[in-house]
């Protein structure tokens, strides 16, 4: 038997992010004949997960910070070896390529970008100090993972990276957790009401503040809906959109659910799931909804969304920021047929993905 690959994913924290899910995801699905996973985080004190996927070896750096953890992953980086060195935060790539200066011998680095390059820079959310950084830790990584082919190309255009150099993954989905995790399970909602789930951050990326909003028009047509909001935030940014629920009078038609370890048990028993983000990278929410085979309405925060969703099949598409127009694609969610596409397999996706770089003969074992 050929030796494994191994491969070690760093994750700073688990606090359930959209990267972090992904990459356990795939870490989950990768073929454990093949593949010797190890998983480094730089704490486990703020850890949403009760459990990883079996077959991971488990590396705490127990620093609070990732930029205080350069040395002791730099360390835990020369004792393991590992042929492969994946990171889908730019704090983690940026920390990687700082820890590998000088090493004489470097693993194979994959690089995930977790956010449009184009919308992070418009919306501000990206400083000059810390995209001189990502570029230098681009020009050290072997490959760039991006979520989708337009995100390959603002990759290329805004980092300056070779065409060759970045790969198109479509974030997998853990079909067999949802397929467990709706086993069993009760409705959560009325039924004689329409109950409409949103899921994510409470940041301001997410546009929370928008669907808000737009409820206030929703329910002045139509007093069933009722909106249910999934995921944790800083106590200021909750309390400004429970602040702005107040304001609406919409206090009976608006819940905060915070962080659910299963969500899926919302999304099946929904009418509708809405995305109001103002950018994203490839929002791994619709893709279980459409899983799911759930309604979606969602705004066009990437260019990906209009091959994501079937116009009138599967979802509705409004523009980013238009308070109206996505409070009449909610009213008009009945409109959607329900027609969704056949998806491929997620897990030969995944591997062959990953089986491909050995193939390609990047380095030696």
């Amino acid at each position: 038997m050929s030796q494994k690959i191994k491969i070690l994913f760093f994750i700073p924290q688990l606090v359930g992010g959209g990267a972090e899910r992904v990459s356990i995801t795939i870490m989950k699905i990768l073929d454990k004949d093949i593949f010797d996973i190890h998983l480094v985080v730089t704490t486990t004190k703020f850890s949403v997960y009760e459990s990883l996927p079996k077959g991971i070896t488990l590396h705490n750096l127990k620093t609070l910070k990732t930029s205080a953890s350069i040395f002791a992953l730099r360390k835990l980086i020369k004792r393991l070896n590992p042929d492969i060195l994946y990171s889908s935060l730019f704090r983690g790539h940026i920390a990687i390529s700082i820890a590998l200066i000088g090493l004489s011998k470097r693993p194979f680095l994959m690089f995930r970008s977790p956010n449009s390059p184009k919308l992070l820079i418009e919306y501000k959310q990206i400083s000059q100090i810390e995209k001189f950084f990502l570029k230098y830790a681009y020009k050290k990584a072997n490959i760039i993972v991006a979520q989708t082919p337009e995100m390959k190309d603002e990759i290329i255009q805004y980092h300056k990276v070779k065409v060759d150099k970045v790969k198109v993954l479509i974030n997998p989905i853990d079909s067999s957790l949802i397929n467990e995790k709706i086993k069993y399970i009760e409705n959560p909602f009325n039924p004689n009401n329409i109950n409409v789930v949103a899921s994510g951050r409470i940041v301001y990326q997410k546009g929370f503040d928008i669907l808000i909003q737009s409820f206030k028009y929703v329910i002045e047509q139509n007093s069933l809906y009722k909106l249910y909001i999934i995921g944790g935030g800083a106590a200021e940014e909750v309390n400004a959109l429970k602040k702005l629920v107040d304001t609406f009078g919409l206090s009976e038609h608006v819940f905060f659910l915070g962080f659910q370890d299963n969500p899926y048990r919302y999304y099946y028993f929904s009418d509708l799931y809405v995305l109001s983000s103002r950018w994203e990278g490839l929002p791994n929410t619709v893709l279980e909804n459409l899983y799911l085979q759930k309604p979606i309405v969602s705004t066009r925060c990437i260019p990906y969304m209009e091959t994501l969703i079937s116009e009138r099949k599967s979802g509705l598409l409004v523009d980013v920021e238009d308070v109206n127009a996505l409070a009449e694609a909610i009213l008009n969610y009945k409109s959607i047929t329900g027609e969704f596409m056949e998806t491929v397999s997620i897990e030969k996706r995944v591997n062959d993905f990953f089986k491909s770089i050995k193939e390609e003969n990047h380095y030696e074992y």
